[in-house]
């Protein structure tokens, strides 16, 4: 069984052994961070410039450098945002969402991932933890992002994973008061006090932090965490269906009575990972706890500037972004500590005074910055020269002002990094352009930011699932949907993306939308509205003009409402007048139809008479017949070809009266189908497709 001695040995053990490789870094960081800061001469330049009269100048590039890369971070934040695999995990993913943006703002996250990053940038790296507060909330806890500078915590020298996954343990150390750590630690503050009231002496740990540094007598106590990375075999009943896998706590009775009733599921023996935290205080052992806050993984991801794992020497395997621009720097406050010695050992301007000339000599000092140069009474003339002073030459200014470059270029950065325009009349949007463009040698900065808010973010998800749906509904203001406490959802069903934060990037997406709404608006049609500008929009006063645009959407609608009535009410007398227009063309064609059969009619009557007039035609002739019965032959053939040609004369008049009658009615008939086909499309006109040609015939209509 391990006791409390063997947890302090393994803690001083691992940082001997972490210290031996870590140990070149730290100076150079300590330089790094005393450089940002303008401290950028040595003891022994100081000492010796003092003793030459002069001063030590700094003219600081690195800050401004630094800054720069620093505050575009701050103007470029990124919120994490969970995206789902698929649509229907959409508002679960918007809980998550809106969860971790609840525990950014409430402990100022932003802030603390861009201090960390400026820490990364100063000192090579930072480390960002997350951590469960529970003296607020003593049962479900509050999230809190913190950040440990480079001096306060010490890896495994042989990490080669920014996810740490291959890190075999961390060391971190706080310095605090009794009455801080007491609140860390509940139930052990009698412990924690009389520790408190021991004493200690500050011990061979951690020495570059600034209490290490400069106590100041103020007795505090060192808290120390060792997390320690493990592995433990654990048995797995997996569905060898669907591949699901759980874990089984439970005795060896329940697995067979379990496994009888689902024999499809298989127990397996596999590896799981699980960390292990021992909290030493003044070099004793306090309480271990295994998975703190219910994360199998380091609470914690490292913010690193430059990274390169694969060599060998630890002091330049991690470094800042200064370490490059120290030469430069150095050699720029050299040669302008040079000029300005130049400039002031020339004699501007004075007096030649004898003695005794002046009643206060004083005086003559406070005319101007140059010297006064006292002569005897009796000195004779020409006794004093003028020394005339050195000509500063032309190429100084030149090699100064290559040196400012040098810094600069050193970095990979340039004039349109900060925003200076090549011309006076650049655009914003150009040289803002320029500017992204101009720290594209830094990508691989941001990539690694990036990757710990990623990284973060995930950590953040896990601790949330362990709130209760209490509180989650709370916070949501609605109960979590099913899935929200599915450990495979968080780890399958959803991604850590990048949404905007800062005002900076707000501004761009507003721009966006006005474009948008520009290239695609049509009246009443275009997909971008007012309160999509207005919510998007980075303004004062936005309930009022929320208001405003409402009320202008309620006269649009009512107005809207109203033209859509009007509308319908012309439509409904354009369909009435249509309706009358085809009742009106049917009773015409109806009369049109009568005046027809009327006509029919009269051709029958016609014909009657025809034939009334060919019998009272036979009746004539039957009576010639009789006269004829007197007559002689010849003069009975001359009748006979005279009633003939007669009979001839009428079968044509029989046939064109009965031509003229079929013509009359097949007129009367199409007139009559086209006065109906007329109607009925004025009451539903054809679709007729662009490009499709109109038939020739429809409703019975004739060709032609």
């Amino acid at each position: 069984m391990t006791t409390d001695i063997d947890y302090v040995s393994d803690y001083c053990y691992d940082y001997q052994r972490a210290y031996y490789a870590w140990n070149p870094y730290y100076p150079l960081a300590d330089r790094d961070l005393r450089f940002y800061l303008g401290d950028q001469w040595d003891n022994v330049e100081k000492t010796n410039l003092y003793q030459e009269g002069r001063n030590a100048f700094v003219f600081n590039s690195v800050k401004k450098n630094i800054n720069m890369i620093t505050g575009y971070q701050r103007q470029h934040r990124l919120m994490p945002v969970a995206v789902p695999a698929e649509d229907k995990d959409q508002e679960s993913a918007d809980e998550f969402t809106q969860l971790m943006l609840h525990v950014i703002n409430g402990c100022d996250g932003d802030r603390v991932i861009s201090d960390a990053f400026g820490g990364a940038c100063k000192t090579g790296w930072n480390m960002l933890n997350v951590w469960m507060d529970y003296r607020e909330d003593p049962v479900n806890g509050d999230i809190k992002i913190s950040r440990m500078p480079y001096n306060a915590f010490i890896v495994d020298p042989y990490m080669t994973k920014l996810d740490m996954s291959d890190c075999r343990y961390v060391i971190q150390r706080q310095y605090m008061g009794p009455e801080q750590a007491a609140s860390l630690l509940p139930g052990m503050e009698k412990e924690v006090w009389e520790l408190y009231r021991l004493g200690w002496a500050r011990d061979d740990k951690f020495v570059w932090m600034p209490y290490q540094q400069q106590p100041n007598g103020q007795p505090m106590i060192a808290y120390n965490e060792h997390y320690i990375k493990k592995w433990r075999n654990v048995k797995m009943l997996v569905d060898m269906e669907s591949g699901e896998s759980i874990e089984w706590k439970h005795g060896r009775k329940r697995l067979e009575l379990f496994r009888e009733m689902y024999p499809n599921m298989q127990v397996i023996s596999k590896p799981q990972q699980y960390i292990e935290k021992r909290i030493i205080l003044n070099e004793i052992f306090m309480k271990v706890e295994e998975n703190p806050f219910g994360l199998d993984d380091y609470p914690f991801n490292p913010m690193v500037a430059v990274w390169e794992p694969e060599c060998e020497l630890w002091d330049i395997k991690l470094q800042s972004l200064i370490r490059c621009m120290i030469d430069p720097q150095r050699e720029k406050n050299r040669r302008l500590s040079q000029m300005i010695d130049i400039q002031d050992s020339q004699v501007n301007s004075g007096w030649i005074a004898d003695e005794d000339s002046v009643v206060n000599p004083r005086s003559l000092f406070q005319t101007s910055q140059g010297k006064v140069i006292w002569r005897k009474k009796d000195a004779k003339p020409g006794a004093i020269e003028r020394l005339q002073p050195g000509q500063l030459p032309p190429s100084y200014f030149q090699m100064a002002e290559m040196m400012e470059q040098n810094v600069m270029n050193a970095l990979g950065i340039n004039d349109a990094a900060f925003g200076v325009p090549n011309s006076g009349s650049e655009s914003g949007i150009m040289m803002m352009l320029r500017q992204g463009a101009a720290i594209t040698n830094l990508q691989d900065v941001f990539d690694n930011l990036r990757f710990a808010q990623k990284n973060l973010a995930k950590n953040i998800c896990k601790l949330i699932q362990t709130w209760s749906p209490e509180k989650v509904e709370r916070i949501l203001g609605k109960k979590p949907t099913e899935q929200f406490y599915s450990k495979e959802f968080v780890k399958y069903d959803i991604e850590i993306q990048e949404g905007l934060n800062t005002s900076t990037q707000k501004q761009m997406y507003f721009r966006q939308l006005v474009d948008l709404k520009q290239l695609t608006d049509a009246p009443s049609q275009g997909p971008i509205t007012a309160s999509m500008l207005v919510k998007a929009a980075v303004i004062q006063g936005k309930s009022e003009l929320n208001k405003q645009i409402l009320e202008n959407e309620q006269q649009a609608a009512q107005a809207a409402q109203a033209q859509q009535k009007n509308m319908e009410e012309v439509q409904k007398l354009q369909s009435q007048a249509v309706t009358a227009k085809a009742i009106n063309d049917i009773a015409s064609s109806k009369e049109r139809f009568t005046r027809a059969v009327a006509n029919m009619g009269l051709q029958e009557e016609r014909n009657s008479m025809a034939v009334e007039n060919r019998s009272r035609s036979a009746l004539e002739r039957a009576k010639a017949v009789k006269e004829l019965d007197s007559m002689d032959d010849e003069r009975l053939i001359k009748y006979l070809k005279l009633i003939r040609m007669m009979e001839m004369g009428n079968e044509g008049d029989e046939k064109r009266a009965k031509s003229e009658d079929i013509d009359v009615a097949q007129i009367s008939e199409q007139a009559n189908l086209a006065d109906v086909s007329t109607v009925l499309n004025d009451l539903n006109p054809p679709q007729v497709n662009p490009g499709q040609q109109v038939p020739q015939q429809q409703m019975g209509l004739p060709n032609g």
